[in-house]
């Protein structure tokens, strides 16, 4: 049996308006995105480092990426507060898993 499992990412992200358009950024990887309007650069952001991150991983170089981007696994469990930051991006990241399931 097949069971899908998202795990979904925050990021922050910068967005800014350019003469007709806005750019979308997620600095800390260096992943641009544009639109007409704001709504559609975000949009178009989060499709972007879905794809991004999930060509990473199928590629195996997911941990070299971040890596050199600068992350670091913690040591020590993290609980992330219930309140929504400024400024930051959901990203889900969808998997399928190929095992069965314990009932």
């Amino acid at each position: 049996m097949k069971a899908t499992v998202t795990f979904t990412v925050s990021f922050p992200i910068e967005v800014k308006k350019e003469v007709k358009y806005y750019l979308a950024s997620c600095p800390i990887l260096d992943v641009w995105s544009c639109g007409k309007t704001q709504k559609s650069a975000v949009e178009t952001l989060k499709d972007t480092l879905q794809l991004f991150l999930t060509h990473c991983f199928d590629h195996g170089t997911l941990e070299m990426v971040l890596k050199g981007c600068g992350f670091t696994s913690l040591k020590k469990s993290f609980r992330q507060d219930s309140a929504r930051r400024l400024n930051e991006i959901d990203v889900p990241l969808p998997f399928v898993i190929d095992q069965p399931l314990a009932n």
